[in-house]
């Protein structure tokens, strides 16, 4: 409704009013009441036409405003409050499933080429091809205690319905068929807050296929970094000693771990894992960072595991490099797996560059002729720098010794042309080319041990990649 409608209605219902005021002051004989009405009233419309000429005054500017021309007051700032509520309406309250929820991934394009180079007449042939790894998943905190999280991968089928745990790549061929995505983890992992006891600081119980507990005090010698174990495990962290200049801290992780679950008794096959570790860190006048070390003891006790075939998944074996040519094929050579580890790292920063090298030494005392030749490995190696943004670098060295009997095949799928009896050095850089991507160039220069025994020849494998990595 425009001014000049306003005045008219105001104008009418004032007559009107005068009309009913006169008459009543007239019979009563009020002309004097009745004059100051009238002076009233008109003061009245006078303070209502000054409002709405400035009213109107105020919409000109607007409309005549051009438009993005002039600053525009700034909007006060959303209280978490308002916030809330407008989420809350816009989502129908999911935002409290989304709260504590995060997701995670990363993508890995490689070209990788094989060199084998032997005196042997059957030559290997060389190769190349192009694989990519995806992984993506999310981790939800349900509580302040205890978190749920659920990850798929990328993987190559080895037969029914299995994938290689050592490896999550898939290779590009087959006609542009389309790619498998595998459920690579998915576990519940419960904290409770309450558990404190002297030097015991956390307790921790997770279930479920879960990321490796035992890496961090292991190498790739029994671990490839891809493996996911199932199962239970439990760990318990100690603060030991906590002072100006020196930390000590304990880990204790205890894992019963699902290996073959069978339908006829006493074949089913499990992974009873301990582990028990030192971490150590002092501060160095000269250092801009503290001097760390840590120390770990393992003890893998396979059962069953090289028995009735359950090594194998579905035809295709996952002891690559384990003996296998006596006595019964679906039993390997060695007759168990009980694996003592000590691992040592060191990690100090001298001229402003981390350096971290590391020593692991294993034995295989669950084998039949635990004193022979065939149950030791070791690896040695640093690592140079490291990467956490653009224009970072990191450079690795390892060497490793793998005797065929010493490990299962859960350690590295790329030294070599398998998992065991393997000798040989592993060179990596790696270059950041962002803060989300990195290129990394790896070598591997391996020779076999069991050299020209049956049927395994005198050959070097040199295995070359070239990684893009994006993480997200």
């Amino acid at each position: 409704m425009n001014s000049k409608k306003t005045l008219k209605i105001a104008a009418v219902f004032s007559a009107a009013l005068l009309a009913l005021n006169v008459s009543a002051f007239a019979d009563d004989g009020g002309q004097a009441q009745l004059v100051s009405l009238v002076n009233h009233l008109q003061k009245q419309m006078s303070l209502m036409q000054s409002t709405l000429d400035s009213q109107n005054s105020k919409i000109r500017n607007l409309e005549n405003r051009p438009s993005g021309g002039g600053a525009a007051e700034p909007a006060a700032p959303m209280s978490d409050y308002e916030f809330g509520q407008r989420l809350d309406g816009a989502l129908g309250g999911a935002q409290k499933w989304l709260k504590d929820l995060s997701f995670k991934g990363d993508l890995r394009l490689r070209y990788e080429g094989f060199s084998f180079k032997s005196g042997n007449p059957s030559e290997t042939d060389d190769r190349n091809r192009f694989r990519y790894r995806l992984r993506f998943g999310w981790e939800k905190k349900l509580s302040e205690d205890l978190k749920v999280a659920f990850g798929l991968a990328s993987g190559e089928n080895t037969g029914g319905a299995n994938v290689d745990p050592t490896s999550a790549n898939q290779t590009f061929t087959g006609d542009f068929n389309f790619k498998n995505i595998w459920i690579e983890k998915v576990y519940a992992s419960y904290t409770p807050g309450m558990i404190h006891a002297g030097p015991l600081d956390k307790v921790n119980f997770t279930a479920g296929k879960f990321d490796n507990p035992f890496e961090k005090g292991s190498s790739d010698i029994v671990w490839d970094r891809d493996v996911k174990p199932e199962g239970i495990y439990e760990k318990a962290d100690f603060k030991l000693l906590d002072t100006e200049n020196f930390d000590l801290n304990s880990t204790l992780t205890l894992g019963q771990l699902v290996l073959q679950e069978s339908a006829t008794i006493g074949n089913d096959a499990e992974l009873f894992a301990h582990q028990f570790g030192l971490n150590a860190v002092t501060y160095v006048p000269f250092m801009e960072r503290p001097l760390e070390w840590l120390g770990a003891l393992s003890m893998y006790q396979y059962h069953n595991y090289a028995a009735k075939s359950n090594f194998a998944i579905s035809g295709t074996s996952l002891a690559r490099g384990n003996t296998n040519v006596d006595g019964d094929a679906t039993s390997l050579d060695v007759g168990g797996f009980s694996i003592w580890e000590l691992y040592n790292e060191v990690a100090f920063t001298p001229f402003g560059m981390p350096i971290r090298p590391y020593y692991d030494f294993l034995y295989n005392a669950g084998a039949e002729d635990p004193f022979g030749d065939r149950n030791n490995a070791w690896a040695l190696g640093t690592k140079i720098n490291s990467i956490v943004k653009k224009g970072d670098w990191e450079l690795n060295y390892q060497y490793k010794w793998i005797e065929a009997d010493a490990v299962p095949g859960f350690n590295d799928s790329d030294f070599g042309n398998g998992h065991s009896d393997k000798r040989g050095s592993v060179l990596k850089a790696g270059y950041a080319l962002s803060d989300a991507v990195t290129l990394n160039l790896t070598a591997f220069l391996v020779n076999n041990l069991s050299k020209d025994t049956g049927s395994i020849r005198d050959e070097e494998q040199r295995r070359f990649q070239a990684d893009l990595v994006y993480k997200f």
